[in-house]
């Protein structure tokens, strides 16, 4: 078998690296590797995503600037993707860890795994036994093994020994012959190419045909070339379980819409707040809400301390942000939140002209009175989001109370706005699809009192917010 010269090359300086000795074993995983749960993430049904983490690749150049390390040992990001991938419903997280072409880092992976709570597949140029260990001692649930880097004997030996350790397997073949080998190797997995490793050309019409090579016992992947809904939609169709992207995601800016819009859920972004108890922020973020908003006004029946919220904020896993709300606050009081909870967001609730000295290093949202404050000023005011919600005589926010989301639609600043005001999973699809905000904010339409979250109520939430209605935001 006479590989094409790039992968050859990359095959020759895995090899030299693996004389020697630095694809050893790196001692045991904190997270052990679970082979059977990254296969069950595949067979779960739906649109199933690998999305993937990637420097950069021989072909596409850079993907994902990365800095370097801080003492987590991840850069900030990666980090920032494996949250994304996890709030968007990805399936498993692959982690390219080869250095030399790809820039990837092994190191990465274990952290990966721990920051998003998703199996994950170690893609790298798997070439001896030994990475398969490396693999193990990383925490890794997956390997890659490529059909054209390595002959029969080989992929029937690592294929076998990687099951053997409890690894899965995804065996990646390119062409019909490919997956005639893949099957004879005793392949559970196969990975569908959709890139001509000659040309780099890029067809998913073979791939689809292809898969209709694989019997149904065998769990099909499609990769390479997946840009689109209707992309997903068409494998789908052709009866693979999942698709690997990484490229689309990671040049979008926003993985985790970028992500939801391939698997064609609503990417309209979700804040749940007035959050005082842990078990509710762990819930809102494990059904996917984007920001978890902690209210420390004197006025508002959701109020937590200082101490409280720097305790929920550092509690805090997979949501894109914590925003800190203040209504009543002075300058001082809303930078002393700041410097003691260290949120990612400030949401000033009060008039522009009460903001005047305030000083903090992180984004400002900004609360709108609808009904009160002049919609055409109020969208060239300063601040990263605007948060529309119902004027009322004495409340700031958490009133329950709806205002006319038509009103919106014709809004400059639509692009940073979100919709807040007696939402609940009852109505949440139709303010939607009404004026398409940036996002949207609960408080009151989840809860059982002030300050306690229904789970039953959030997740209807959540499912109205990603469902076919939901789909018009954004």
């Amino acid at each position: 078998m006479t590989a094409p010269s790039v992968l050859a090359e990359i095959l020759a300086v895995r090899r030299r690296r693996l004389a020697a000795g630095e694809l050893a074993p790196r001692g045991t995983a904190a997270n052990p590797s679970d082979g059977g749960r990254f296969l069950a993430a595949l067979r779960a049904g739906g649109t199933r995503v690998i999305a993937e983490v990637k420097h950069r690749s021989p072909s596409a150049g850079v993907l994902l600037p990365v800095g370097p390390a801080p003492d987590t040992g991840l850069p900030a990001a990666i980090r920032f993707v494996a949250k994304a991938y996890r709030r968007a419903g990805a399936a498993a997280i692959s982690v390219v860890t080869e250095p030399d072409f790809f820039g990837g880092e092994l190191a990465w992976l274990p952290e990966v795994k721990r920051v998003s709570g998703l199996p994950v597949l170690m893609k790298d140029f798997v070439v001896d036994e030994v990475q398969l260990d490396l693999a193990l001692s990383l925490g890794a649930d997956a390997v890659l093994l490529i059909v054209a880097a390595l002959g029969d004997a080989e992929l029937a030996r690592l294929n076998g020994a990687a099951r053997s350790r409890g690894l899965a397997v995804i065996v990646e073949a390119h062409d019909e012959e490919e997956v005639r080998r893949a099957l004879a190797a005793g392949a559970e997995v196969v990975g569908l190419n959709a890139r001509d490793l000659r040309t780099f050309a890029v067809d998913l019409g073979r791939v689809a045909a292809m898969g209709r090579l694989l019997p149904t016992s065998v769990v099909r992947v499609a990769e390479s070339g997946i840009h689109r809904p209707e992309d997903v939609a068409r494998l789908a169709a052709s009866g693979f379980d999942a698709c690997l992207v990484g490229e689309s995601l990671l040049r979008s800016g926003d993985p985790a819409r970028a992500l939801r819009a391939l698997r064609g859920e609503g990417t309209t972004e979700v804040k749940v707040c007035g959050v005082t108890r842990g078990e509710d922020l762990a819930a809102a973020e494990e059904l996917g809400a984007d920001w978890i908003g902690l209210n420390f006004s004197t006025r508002s029946p959701r109020r937590v301390d200082l101490a409280h919220g720097r305790a929920l904020r550092e509690a805090s896993r997979f949501a894109k942000g914590v925003v800190a709300v203040v209504a009543g606050n002075t300058v001082a009081e809303a930078e002393a939140v700041v410097d003691a909870v260290r949120p990612d967001a400030l949401q000033w609730h009060d008039d522009l002209p009460a903001r005047d000295g305030l000083r903090v290093p992180i984004p400002v949202w900004q609360a709108v009175r609808v009904g009160k404050d002049p919609l055409e000023k109020a969208a060239a005011w300063p601040a990263d989001v605007l948060l529309l919600d119902a004027a009322h005589a004495t409340l700031a926010g958490g009133t329950g109370q709806t205002w006319d989301w038509s009103l919106l639609a014709s809004f400059p600043a639509k692009e940073k706005a979100f919709v807040a005001g007696g939402l609940s999973p009852v109505n949440v699809a139709r303010a939607i699809a009404a004026c398409a905000p940036a996002g949207v904010d609960v408080a009151s339409g989840v809860e059982s009192a002030p300050g306690i979250k229904d789970v039953g109520k959030l997740a209807a939430f959540l499912a109205a917010v990603r469902s076919e209605k939901g789909r018009i935001g954004g």
